[in-house]
């Protein structure tokens, strides 16, 4: 067969195009597993389970705040850590010295979440240049967004509008004995203190547009701020929390390891420590939620040497009576006028929500000098339960508050009045514990029930002989009428059960015998008070307040 030279031609230019072709469909093949391969090493990554805090409205009232818990999932390659100011000198002697004794924990955590992949930022403001040839602080200067430079402000957010600022930090904040002149230290020329490492991988930037550029090349969603001063750098830099707000990312502050710079001769006159737990009271209602270091490492939160504050664990986890608003009002005032620190554990408030049998941030129990709880009708995981019930029998007090008394019995059968019987709603995994003896072990309780709803108030009253108890210092000792109110009644809890019970107040309403409504069980680890009351109006009774702030000062041996 005779076989031009197009032909030849020909042939060569289809073989070509075809192996161009296969080479093509090779190298398309290669980058989707590629791609493929990345997506199935991400989908490996273990989630971090993120416990954040905020304080939102309460539907009910329309102007209160109920303190409520988010459990979210995040994945570390999407987060980010912005360590604040963390220089190694400031102005302030007693805020170098708080760096200082922050910055080896602070280390800690970002050693944790840097291995678990998390992006570290460290933004120490105005000493770039100290970072000029870091290949930190060349990865951030790479990148800018003009979305962000069309963003941030020096404004406060709208959310802020009318808000109180809860402390006078006009002084500039310096809290030493004698205060430090603020021109004595050049803080521009200042590093970020060296206990905190920082790691080629890392970044280096004071810039929200740098930050905002490199958080959306490498996808971060999540972002945590920690450092210092809550009230100033943390808020208001170009990176602080206002502006990660503006620019829709999910941020966080660390509340554990962050301080103020407030004067405890200022208003409202509080301790420094005060100061700070009311400057990030402040955060979760108008700014973002806050969280705490142990959700990364899974130890202990940290907590100042010099902070001598108690510490009152409240546990809330209830569906009927607004507790997650009535009680973090009440420690409100602890912090304002008893001089206390107040952490929170919280369950959801709606019974019928997923992980509804779950209570986080119970490590606060390993630190509490007193445990407040007001719980219904919750199983918890193992892990869980075993940190209660360390703590109660360790002796230490404790206040339980109106459904503590079936704080931990889900299938209990109640009777109703006038006959019959309600079993409690809710099914739980036989995995979950439950304590159904922690009414009569713990709290010498004998609750069988309630009477049901009243057309007229019940009548509170002082036992005989009980004027003069500590419980009642600064009460009157006139009978005092509760409210008519949905879900208020008067629990049944006669004949309590344990021989080491003092009755200190009755409850009573028509053709019925008078219940005891508070009572301590001087038990032989320690003593525990019990109050039935605990509905949202109770709280509205100034007799009533007045019993749980003598409750505290009780129990904390004040």
């Amino acid at each position: 067969m005779k076989i031009s030279i197009e032909n030849i031609k020909l042939t060569k230019l289809i073989v070509m195009r075809s192996n161009f072709s296969s080479l093509f469909l090779f190298l398309l093949l290669c980058a989707a597993g590629s791609v493929s391969l990345k997506a199935q090493n991400n989908s490996h990554v273990s989630k971090m389970k993120i416990s954040l805090q905020k304080r939102v409205l309460s539907s009910q009232t329309g102007k209160d705040f109920k303190v409520v818990n988010e459990l979210q999932e995040w994945n570390p390659t999407e987060t980010a850590i912005i360590i604040c100011d963390m220089w190694n000198e400031h102005w302030c002697k007693g805020a170098t010295e708080r760096v200082t004794e922050m910055a080896p924990v602070m280390n800690n955590v970002v050693s944790v979440a840097r291995n678990k992949g998390m992006l570290i930022v460290h933004a120490p403001s105005g000493c770039m240049s100290n970072y000029e040839n870091h290949p930190a602080r060349k990865l951030a200067k790479k990148y800018k967004s003009q979305r962000a430079r069309d963003l941030i402000s020096d404004n406060k957010l709208e959310s802020e509008n009318g808000a109180a600022w809860p402390i006078d930090q006009s002084d500039e904040g310096c809290d030493c004995a004698v205060e430090c002149n603020q021109k004595s230290t050049l803080i521009k020329y200042c590093p970020q203190i060296d206990v905190i490492e920082i790691k080629n991988q890392d970044a280096i930037s004071d810039s929200g547009i740098e930050m905002a550029g490199l958080f959306k090349a490498r996808g971060i969603k999540n972002v945590i701020i920690m450092g210092v001063h809550e009230n100033m750098c943390i808020m208001d830099r170009s990176f602080g929390l206002r502006n990660m707000v503006r620019l829709g990312i999910n941020v966080a502050v660390m509340r554990d390891l962050t301080d103020t710079m407030y004067d405890s001769k200022q208003a409202p006159f509080v301790s420094h420590y005060t100061g700070t737990s009311l400057m990030t009271e402040y955060i979760e209602k108008y700014i973002c939620p806050s969280m705490v270091s142990s959700d990364i490492t899974g130890e202990k939160q940290f907590r100042f040497k010099n902070d001598n504050r108690p510490l009152v664990a409240f546990i809330i986890a209830e569906n009927e009576y607004q507790a997650n608003r009535t009680l973090p009002e009440f420690a409100h005032e602890l912090l304002l006028k008893k001089g206390v620190n107040c952490e929170f554990a919280l369950g959801k408030e709606e019974y019928k929500e997923p992980n509804i049998h779950n209570i986080e941030n119970l490590q606060i129990l390993k630190d509490a000098d007193l445990v407040v709880i007001f719980v219904r009708r919750r199983a918890l995981p193992s892990e869980q339960m075993s940190i209660i019930k360390e703590y109660i029998n360790s002796g230490k007090p404790v206040l339980g508050i109106r459904t503590a008394s079936h704080a931990f019995s889900i299938n209990q059968v109640v009777p109703i009045t006038g006959g019959g019987l309600v079993a409690a709603t809710g099914q739980v995994a036989e995995s979950m514990d439950q304590w159904p003896e922690f009414d009569k072990d713990i709290l010498g309780g004998n609750y069988i029930g309630h009477y049901g709803n009243m057309d007229i108030g019940i009548v509170f009253s002082m036992v005989p002989g009980m004027e003069n108890h500590p419980l009642f210092k600064g009460v009157s000792p006139e009978n005092f009428i509760g409210p008519v109110a949905f879900n208020e009644s008067l629990y049944q809890n006669r004949p309590l059960r344990s021989e080491n019970i003092q009755v200190l107040l009755e409850g009573t309403i028509p053709d019925n015998p008078a219940e005891p409504v508070l009572w301590i069980n001087h038990r032989d680890k320690g003593p525990i008070i019990y109050t039935s009351m605990g509905h949202w109006d109770h709280w509205k009774i100034e007799q009533f307040r007045q019993i749980m702030f003598n409750s505290v000062d009780y129990l904390l041996k004040r």
